[in-house]
């Protein structure tokens, strides 16, 4: 009874039985929506920081006589850019709690509060990103690509070295989460292999391409990535429930590619792979692909192979009912008494 009563109440959509709780800062009265409020302090971060990078760049070239001449990039490209980063985070937040007090949206305590509040939703996924940039450089001390290198040996056929810096690429970025570390570890692996492998210029090219694409890997799906750390502080979205959502979308497409891509391209010429990938992926969406509110062409196949089709009977909450007929999953629907004995 109590697996039919939870079965029908989510078919049908009652949601008055759950208690959904309220975002604290829904709870502020309404307040003008004003534009400047985001673009301004946005301008004054960018603004500050690239001022304060070029004047600290100038003075390190001055200072340490670099003989290099004076420019905006040469002072950029020697310039201490954290720390430059953080004056142009403080003086833009400084402008935020100036301004929105004056335009009375907020009060000073009040931005204050929203301050802390959202410095202890961030110090979590902040932590992860320290221990993922820990773990990078742990990763480059002990010679991570030296080792891979060397348990590759020179005995690899070339032609599946595409495949095999693919997978390497698909690990190191999820492990690092940084596609930029991850092409940092890979290049110093994959070039000096590939070049005592052969000495087909195609291979290079395709191998190459590898490494660049399988770093983007991590990025998506790793969850110390600067990426999804980024994506659960903007959105307020639980980490793993943004990890599970990336995987199911990522890790097929990242096999495809894998299996119909990177291993078909270092066999077949290039054109034919192509034809190949497009052929599947179109496959893969024709079938497994639906429009919101249908289902897919497996799910009906799944049902007919399960038997699902058929009409099923379900026991009533009631003794004195009869047995209710449900044709099919989303006909699931409470009579009148069994809501009646329910709010009760």
């Amino acid at each position: 009874k109590q697996w039919y009563q939870r079965r029908v109440v989510i078919t049908a959509g009652i949601a008055e039985n759950y208690n959904v709780d309220t975002d604290p800062a829904d709870e502020e009265p309404r307040v003008p929506l004003r534009w400047f409020n985001a673009v301004i302090p946005l301008l004054i971060l960018i603004t500050v920081t690239l001022v304060r990078m070029y004047f600290d760049g100038k003075n390190i070239i001055l200072t340490r006589e670099l003989g290099i001449p004076i420019t905006f990039v040469n002072c950029v490209s020697n310039s201490s850019s954290i720390n430059d980063l953080n004056v142009g985070t403080a003086v833009s937040l400084l402008f935020v709690l100036i301004a929105i007090p004056v335009q009375r949206i907020l009060s000073l305590p009040k931005c204050l509060e929203h301050f802390v509040q959202g410095a202890k939703s961030a110090s979590e996924p902040i932590m992860i990103l320290i221990l993922a940039w820990a773990l990078g450089i742990a990763m480059c001390e002990i010679h991570t690509s030296d080792y891979i290198a060397l348990a590759l040996g020179n005995n690899m056929p070339p032609k599946y070295l595409p495949a095999v810096v693919t997978v390497i690429g698909y690990v190191m970025s999820y492990s690092s989460g940084s596609s930029l570390g991850t092409q940092g570890i890979v290049f110093p692996l994959i070039i000096p292999v590939v070049i005592n492998l052969t000495d087909d210029e195609t291979i290079y090219v395709r191998t190459i391409a590898a490494a660049l694409a399988s770093s983007v890997f991590g990025n998506l799906c790793s969850p110390i990535a600067d990426t999804t750390i980024g994506s659960v502080l903007f959105t307020g979205c639980p980490l793993l429930d943004h990890i599970k959502v990336a995987t199911t979308f990522a890790a097929p497409i990242a096999v495809l590619t894998l299996v119909f891509g990177d291993l078909m391209v270092g066999i077949y010429p290039f054109y034919v792979t192509y034809i190949i990938v497009a052929v599947v992926f179109t496959s893969v969406l024709l079938i497994f692909g639906r429009e919101p509110g249908k289902k897919s062409i497996f799910n009906c196949l799944h049902e007919v192979i399960q038997g699902r089709r058929q009409p099923r009977k379900y026991f009533s909450v009631n003794a004195d009912d009869e047995d209710v007929d449900l044709p099919t999953e989303e006909s699931a629907l409470l009579p009148k008494s069994l809501k009646t004995e329910q709010g009760s």
